[in-house]
């Protein structure tokens, strides 16, 4: 798991997390789970876990964020 913070752009959601031992550091999430996230917490800054897609099986596999919980939150 990985801390991160979500981040739009271009109308998309996403998650940025500096501290990910691979060279994205981008993550994609569903609108979705963003839009959950900010309407009911102050932070925008999460714990996620990254999942894998291989869509392109030469390439190095490209990773999406699923949002666990926020971290600010739970030390309360």
């Amino acid at each position: 798991m990985y801390i991160g913070e979500i981040v739009n752009i271009d109308n998309s959601y996403f998650v940025y997390a500096p501290s990910v031992p691979y060279k994205q550091k981008v993550y994609p999430i569903s609108s979705i789970s963003a839009m959950n996230v900010l309407d009911h917490q102050d932070s925008r800054i999460v714990e996620i876990t990254l999942i894998a897609r291989h869509e392109e099986l030469d390439e190095q596999p490209e990773y999406t964020a699923q949002i666990i919980t926020n971290p600010l939150k739970s030390q309360q």
